[in-house]
């Protein structure tokens, strides 16, 4: 609970400075520092742990377990006041190398409930994206089980990084 406090803490502090003006935000932040609520049916954890994926070693602050169904996790990432804050959202995700037997999962990504991009993890497998979330206000992750029958590992989420919304020099 303290961890929960103290994310949100930073959180605001963040959104705060960035808020003033989204051209002057300077700051990355992570995506764990966002509201961010569990919205499928299997399991998302906020807990960091150190992971082996494609023989590596990356830092994951959060999980989503599918099971045999999915599991989500929605983040809000725009302050109430409707100014935009960030520009791109850079995460990595993958599954562990030392579950070779999980089916594949599905990873689905929604900018405001829009799918913007689908990925397949297998085990020892990882992907790295940047999505557009210039004028977003929430982004979910969605894993999808392959199978219904045989239970899929865990996909570990790794460089969640929000970068801030860049200024631009209007042409004269």
């Amino acid at each position: 609970m303290q961890k929960s406090i103290l994310q949100a803490a930073i959180l605001s502090i963040s959104l705060v400075t960035m808020g003033a003006s989204p051209l002057q935000a300077q700051t990355q932040v992570s995506l764990v520092q966002a509201k961010c609520v569990s919205s499928g049916l299997g399991t998302f954890r906020q807990v960091p742990l150190d992971v082996a994926i494609s023989k590596a070693v990356y830092t994951s602050p959060f999980y989503l377990g599918a099971g045999t169904v999915s599991a989500a996790v929605t983040c809000k990432i725009r302050n109430d006041d409707d100014r935009p804050l960030f520009q791109t959202l850079r995460l990595g995700v993958g599954m562990r190398d030392n579950n070779p037997n999980s089916p594949p999962v599905t990873v689905n990504f929604y900018v405001d409930g829009d799918k913007t991009e689908t990925k397949t993890i297998s085990p020892g497998n990882k992907e790295l994206l940047a999505l557009d979330v210039s004028k977003a206000t929430n982004v979910t992750l969605e894993a999808v089980c392959s199978s219904q029958s045989t239970y899929c590992d865990r996909v570990y989420f790794f460089n969640t990084i929000l970068e801030p919304l860049v200024a631009t020099t209007p042409p004269k």
